[in-house]
């Protein structure tokens, strides 16, 4: 009988493979050749499915890859866009993230972003 890791690791494993057959669904790298889908690290998923697939899929993201990695990914990737995705970035600190101030944290977690990088 297979131990729990082994366990975890195969849904891990099953799940990860789900949320790569919905981005490709809905085209997500819709400029990439198919084959890109099958090099995709777990930082670009969680990524891709922040920005293109369902609640539920996100809900996975935090069962597979826990909620610090994926907050990580967020504030690395996502909330540098701007403006472009303020309504979309605002709803994950919201809901997902539980931020109290969602303006004042994406505008100061933008600007740190652009002093670390650009400074």
């Amino acid at each position: 009988m297979p131990s729990a890791k082994i366990i975890e690791k195969q849904r891990r494993a099953e799940v990860r493979r789900q949320l790569v057959d919905k981005l490709r669904a809905e085209r997500a790298m819709w400029s990439y050749a198919p084959e890109a889908y099958d090099q995709l690290t777990d930082d670009d998923i969680i990524e891709l499915t922040l920005l293109h697939l369902d609640i539920d899929e996100i809900a996975d993201l935090f069962t597979i890859f826990g909620h610090r990695r994926v907050k990580r990914i967020w504030l690395d990737r996502l909330v540098p866009l701007g403006e472009q995705y303020f309504t979309l970035n605002n709803f994950f600190a919201i809901y997902y993230f539980h931020v109290k101030r969602p303006r004042a944290y994406l505008k100061s977690m933008e600007t740190r972003y652009l002093n670390r990088n650009f400074v």
